[in-house]
């Protein structure tokens, strides 16, 4: 027995005694424990609170990027409306060159051959916001500015 050495192992709570020349054959024999890992599981080292608190914060966290992403998407289709509204009234402008007064211009009165305008008295020729009176009728002024002939009319009361 000089020659063999014999090793005792405890395997499963049951002692064997395997020849050292063969302990290769042996190992191979031995059930092999498998062990699996899952990713999916959650740390070990956390408590299910601790968990749940971090799993809490990531939705909370995805919500926040989505209304965050809503919020950037809202704000440029309102700048491109804004910019479209911008672009129709530059249009507007250079096809109607006379609105940017038209719509300040307030008929208060009419007196025979002269008008109420905005509080000041005007009679044909003369000039009010850039306008120049070309005609006063009973219920409207005519008026041109930059080539464009325009009509306001007495509000009704």
């Amino acid at each position: 027995m000089k020659n063999k050495l014999f090793l005792t192992l405890v395997i499963l709570g049951l002692p064997l005694i395997i020849n050292a020349q063969n302990i290769d054959k042996a190992v191979k024999q031995l059930p092999a424990k498998k062990v699996a890992f899952n990713a999916g599981k959650r740390n070990p080292f956390l408590s299910k609170e601790e968990v749940f608190k971090i799993e809490t914060m990531k939705k909370e966290e995805q919500r926040r990027l989505e209304a965050q992403r809503l919020e950037e998407i809202r704000k440029a289709r309102e700048e491109r409306e804004a910019l479209l509204r911008k672009k129709m009234l530059e249009e507007e402008m250079r096809l109607h060159p006379s609105r940017e007064v038209r719509d300040k211009l307030k008929i208060d009165g009419i007196l025979g051959r002269d008008a109420i305008v905005n509080g000041q008295v005007v009679s044909i020729g003369q000039k009010i916001l850039g306008a120049k009176v070309v005609a006063v009728t009973d219920s409207s002024v005519w008026f041109v500015y930059k080539g464009e002939r325009f009509q306001v009319k007495l509000p009704l009361m």
